[in-house]
Order: structure tokens, then C-alpha cells, then sequence
């Protein structure tokens, strides 16, 4: 099945600076990011303190762990990960679904991450208080949990060093 690129169009009006392009997102992000560096000189030192999730970038890296089916089931493709890292990979999986409007919430409980992750609930439980208390995942509802902004951050890392570690 062949897809299309999604072409996007950008306008921004910036203290009587115009910028206006067309293209697909891949193309416009960088685009729109140079601009606004020069045009408002502020965003590009508060893009530097920000953290902002490279949300493609992780979704790639975690491709080699992790499925999602075409209904937003997830699936870990890899057993042999620590539990922290499984549980990690499958709350980022279940936040971008919800973006991509795969899932209706992107936040698990534990029976599905035990489920997604193939591990005894109780070692799920056990792993979850660690994650918790290190702010790598929060509680939204009675036993259902999300990953944070810093699980996010923590778990691109993370990812970011395995995949040094294996081109050298």
C-alpha cells in the first residue's frame, strides 16, 4: 500500500516579519525552528532549556522493541528487557497512540502492562512504585498509570545511548 506524504502550510507573523512555506512535516519543522531562532531571538535560547519530546525520533528508535496494531494494541517484539525499560517503551506506545488517535487514554493499567510487557503482574507492581517515586510515570485513575515528561525525556536517553553504544 503505497502513502502519502501529508503536506502542511505554515504562516507566521512575527513583529512584522511574515514566514510562509508549504511542504510536509519533515520539511517545515526545521524550516519553521530557523525562523523563529532569528525572527524572535528569545525562542531560540528558551528552545534550549525546554524539553521537548522528538516524538518521531523516539517512535523509530522504539520500532526495534514495539508494534502497535492498526486498533492501537501494543506490542513488545523484545522479552528480554528490564522490566523498567518494557514498561517505559509500552507507555510511550500507548501516549503516541493517543495522539495518532489510536486509543482513546493513554494511560494503562497495570493488567495491560503486564499483558503488553509479558511479565507476572506483581513484578509490574513492584517496578511501577520505583518508576513512581522517580517521576518517570504518574497515577491518572485507580491503577492506571501514564509516562511523564521525564519518563519521556529518561526514556529517549536511553535509547539515544543504546544506539551510540551499537555504531561504535
Amino acid at each position: 500500500m503505497e502513502t502519502q506524504t501529508k503536506q502542511i502550510i505554515v504562516q507566521i507573523d512575527a513583529d512584522g516579519i511574515h514566514y510562509e512555506s508549504n511542504g510536509s512535516v519533515e520539511e517545515i519543522i526545521p524550516q519553521v525552528l530557523e525562523f523563529l531562532s532569528k525572527a524572535v531571538p528569545t525562542y531560540d535560547l528558551a528552545r534550549k532549556l525546554i524539553y521537548t519530546p522528538d516524538l518521531a525520533g523516539v517512535a523509530d528508535k522504539v520500532s526495534n522493541f514495539a508494534k502497535m496494531t492498526n486498533t492501537g494494541q501494543l506490542l513488545l517484539t523484545r522479552r528480554d528487557l528490564p522490566a523498567e525499560k518494557a514498561i517505559s517503551i509500552v507507555l510511550f506506545m500507548s501516549h503516541l497512540a493517543t495522539k495518532i488517535s489510536k486509543r482513546p487514554a493513554e494511560s494503562l493499567s497495570i493488567e495491560e502492562i503486564a499483558n503488553a510487557v509479558s511479565k507476572a503482574s506483581k513484578t509490574i507492581r513492584n517496578t511501577i512504585v520505583n518508576m513512581q517515586k522517580v517521576g518517570l510515570i504518574e497515577r491518572t485513575d485507580r491503577g492506571s498509570y501514564r509516562i511523564t515528561q521525564k519518563g519521556l525525556m529518561t526514556l529517549e536517553n536511553s535509547l539515544e545511548a543504546d544506539s551510540a553504544t551499537r555504531n561504535r
